[in-house]
């Protein structure tokens, strides 16, 4: 029986994290793509109390996905890294479970990222409110946490993506993960 894999995608917003974790659940039975963005919806007035919200979504996070990968089945997780001890506690977790760690990051230039962003619209969360050019100081905030978090990441590799060309960029995904 092969090992489990953990496949950490990391990427800006929009980055097209969720639509590669769908293409490899489709072909790979019974492996999960994992986000945490529906459970923080389900946490009431999570955005007044935020770092909380985001601190219980991350350990039931971990929760999760040990079970998965206890199981022996795959998990791709579309992870915005703005923390990179989140990074290193599932570099843990996969040591912990036997399970082969995969760091992908989805590379996009700094404008590219916020267009596409801005062209979605939303955050990832259910119900977020839209976005306009005048959330481009949180966009640049967030952007800059996730630059910081990716630098100190050692065993990412990093794909880029050109917009519309998903089979492009899954190939170049599944060539590091299989």
């Amino acid at each position: 029986m092969n090992k489990p894999k953990l496949i950490l995608l990391y990427g800006f917003a929009s980055s097209g994290k969720t639509t590669l974790s769908k293409k490899y659940i489709d072909a790979h039975p019974l492996a999960m793509a994992f986000e945490g963005d529906p459970i923080i919806s389900m946490i009431g007035q999570w955005r007044k109390q935020w770092r909380e919200a985001r601190s219980l979504v991350f350990e039931y996070s971990v929760e999760i996905i040990r079970k998965h990968l206890s199981a022996g089945h795959d998990v791709v997780l579309p992870y915005l890294l703005i923390d990179e001890k989140h990074a290193g506690a599932f570099e843990k977790l996969a040591e912990e479970v036997s399970a082969d760690l995969y760091e992908v990051y989805i590379n996009l230039e700094k404008e590219e990222a916020f267009e596409r962003l801005l062209k979605r619209g939303v955050w990832g969360e259910e119900g977020s409110p839209k976005l306009t050019e005048e959330d481009r100081p949180e966009i640049q905030e967030l952007w800059d946490a996730m630059e910081l978090a990716m630098n100190k990441r050692e065993k990412v590799t990093s794909i880029s993506s050109e917009s519309g060309d998903i089979d492009g960029t899954y190939n170049k995904f599944l060539s590091i993960t299989t």
